[in-house]
């Protein structure tokens, strides 16, 4: 289940089907963007990302379009997790997405 107090725990805001997952992990989110839609008593529900962020996982995943397969979801059940967005490189403007790495691994410059 989402900790609804953690901005970062996106989880399903009602009970209903979980129809396109718009976000994979590793993507970048804006505030506001849209994560993920939910089907309830045949209506469309857009979630949208509450903080800036970068996906760490997707819990589950549906592609109605390619498919034709919606996946269940409960009230509150955890969809997506996000992250804070990581530092960036002085020299290129890379993310650099682990604390303790030496080297940017977009350019290679000593951090």
């Amino acid at each position: 289940m989402a900790d609804p107090r953690d901005p970062y725990q996106i989880g399903s805001p009602n009970t209903g089907d979980l129809w396109v997952m718009h976000v994979k992990p590793g993507d970048k989110v804006k505030k506001g963007e849209e994560l993920f839609n939910i089907s309830i008593m045949k209506q469309e529900k857009a979630v949208l990302s509450p903080v800036e962020g970068v996906v760490r996982r997707v819990v589950k995943f549906a592609d109605f379009q390619g498919d034709r397969k919606m996946v269940p979801v409960k009230e509150g059940e955890l969809l997506v997790e996000l992250g804070p967005i990581p530092s960036a490189c002085s020299g290129c403007g890379g993310h650099i997405l682990l604390e303790d790495s030496k080297y940017c691994p977009e350019c290679g410059q000593r951090l």
